[in-house]
């Protein structure tokens, strides 16, 4: 897999420790947008040190074939992270499945990022790993969510009861699927 490509006026790439600071600016401008469907963050999450961990975890994940996290950028802020697109609990083996998840940057929600890069992104991993299955989880209040899995056509399976522990409590999510055929 390639650790980065350029697609019409964005970047998309796989990021380093190096890139702490400007990871660690996408989380705290997206803190209050993102913490209602996000379990809750270790005390020192929004810190450098913590961020450059974190990215290194991830980094050699992606090596070792277990997790894939794309970094959004437009060309002319390169500094800037727009969104994120994870892939998650790989497995290769008879299922060939993963999970996905995303965050858009408050400022670029409701501009069709997610439903334009969801589907670059699963292309990309499924021509790296051939992976059948993708899973997604969305919190039964996540509309704008809900309304992305809508508009790229992925198959509603059902809630999944009190799958996550989010804001003190399990929470219900739908669960979606895209099935490479």
């Amino acid at each position: 897999m390639q650790l980065e490509y350029s697609i019409d006026n964005y970047i998309l790439k796989v990021l380093d420790e190096g890139h702490a600071d400007i990871v660690l600016d996408f989380y705290k401008r997206n803190k209050e947008s993102f913490n209602p469907y996000e379990t809750a963050k270790p005390e020192n999450f929004y810190s450098t040190e913590y961020i450059a961990l974190m990215l290194n975890t991830e980094y050699n994940a992606i090596i070792k074939g277990k997790y894939v996290r794309f970094y959004l950028f437009e060309k002319d802020k390169p500094d800037y992270v727009v969104a994120t697109f994870s892939f998650s609990n790989i497995i290769l083996g008879y299922t060939k499945s993963c999970n996905i998840g995303y965050k858009v940057d408050i400022a670029y929600q409701n501009r069709g990022i997610a439903t334009k890069f969801i589907p670059i992104c699963v292309d990309l991993v499924i021509a790296d790993k051939n992976i059948h299955r993708f899973n997604s989880y969305v919190l039964t209040t996540n509309y704008p969510s809900l309304k992305v899995m809508e508009k790229l056509n992925w198959i509603d399976e059902g809630i999944a009861h009190k799958y996550a522990y989010l804001d003190h409590d399990w929470r219900d999510h739908k669960h979606f699927v895209y099935i490479n055929n």
